[in-house]
């Protein structure tokens, strides 16, 4: 009597959870196909994106998929996007539903003048909403402090330091608290940390994570300053400076084409101080007053699919912050290391901060 009164209950529990599952699955297939059926009617969704025509060829996907809703697709720098966005607000222009691009003070300047709108109740489709498929959970993903309007899909590992092994071995140099010792006084060079630039956000980062103390015994390693990327990048792979602090990639990978600098790699390992977690140009926001809000949920909703992320990473080479897509070798994050996430909003203040000390101390 017993034993089969419990497996009624236990029967009559899996009903229950088969039936709330059912449910959900309905509550969101009924939402996107009402979304769906307004996008198609609405016809457009207008999109700012970043610069480089490989950033319009992504889309191509989505237009393929959505032949209904015309994608309006433009490049712009941030800076240019800011100016035009401005000038349209004053006429009383409301042009754009989403904005692609990286974290810039746009965010903030516009989330309190309530230029934009939360994109987070935009996400419909259950492997968009999945917490699984996202590098480090999907709240995570979001870089504003209320984790609602600023969505990174992007999530892009790049070194902190390259030193090139031609003039300093593994055994000499293996870490970063190991550029305090005193035989490295003179050679380094960094990317000058007193303005915004590469320089200043590895400063920034190291300001937040190893501590203020770190960074001012750093700068007093008479580091050589400059502001040119790739005299940068020349000095490290010709030896002249055999440490360098903000290189930019593609400068060295350049010089290493014409038999340059073959040697020259991060330092650190897989420490996460080494590396830094940046957004690049992918992160989203929905644009207040946006003219297509439902095709705009159509499009963002195929954008951080797995079929969109992977048009992402497979077009552009840059990895997505998706961990079902495939990875971009060199780029994409490694599981397990616990990186500092430069780009989030509440950590903004820190490369003010990495101007002030780098001014007090590099005079």
């Amino acid at each position: 009597m017993f034993r089969s009164s419990f497996h009624k209950m236990i029967l009559a529990a899996l009903l229950i959870l088969i039936g709330a599952a059912h449910g959900q699955c309905q509550e969101w297939k009924t939402k996107w196909d009402r979304v769906l059926a307004d996008a198609k009617k609405e016809g457009k969704v207008s999109v700012a994106g970043p610069p480089g025509t490989a950033y319009r060829d992504v889309m191509r996907g989505f237009e393929k998929k959505y032949p209904e809703i015309a994608l309006e697709f433009q490049s712009f720098t941030p800076s240019n996007f800011t100016a035009r966005f401005s000038k349209e607000r004053q006429a009383g222009q409301y042009l754009w539903d989403i904005y692609v691009t990286g974290p810039t003070g746009f965010d903030i300047s516009a989330k309190k003048a309530g230029e934009l709108d939360p994109i987070r109740p935009l996400f419909v489709l259950p492997e968009v909403l999945d917490e699984k498929a996202w590098f480090g959970g999907f709240d995570k993903a979001f870089l504003d402090s209320e984790k609602k309007y600023i969505f990174a899909f992007q999530a892009q590992i790049t070194p902190q330091v390259l030193i090139n092994r031609e003039f300093v071995s593994e055994k000499e140099l293996n870490s970063i608290k190991g550029l305090l010792d005193p035989k490295w006084k003179g050679k380094i060079a960094i990317n000058d940390p007193r303005v915004d630039g590469a320089g200043n956000g590895r400063i920034a980062l190291w300001a937040g994570q190893l501590g203020e103390e770190f960074v001012r015994n750093l700068l007093k390693q008479d580091l050589t300053l400059t502001r040119d990327d790739r005299q940068l990048a020349d000095w490290l792979a010709r030896g002249k400076f055999p440490i360098a602090i903000g290189v930019n990639d593609t400068d060295i990978a350049e010089l290493q084409k014409l038999g340059v600098g073959a040697k020259v790699e991060p330092l650190g390992g897989k420490l996460a101080e080494a590396w830094r977690l940046s957004t690049g140009w992918g992160a989203a926001r929905l644009v207040n007053k946006a003219p297509h809000v439902n095709a705009a949920t159509v499009y963002v909703n195929w954008l951080l699919s797995k079929e969109g992320q992977a048009a992402w990473a497979s077009t552009v080479s840059r990895p997505s912050r998706r961990v079902d897509v495939p990875r971009v070798a060199g780029m994409s994050p490694e599981a397990g290391v616990d990186y500092f996430d430069i780009d989030r909003e509440e950590r903004v203040p820190l490369r003010d901060k990495a101007q002030e000390i780098s001014k007090s101390v590099l005079r």
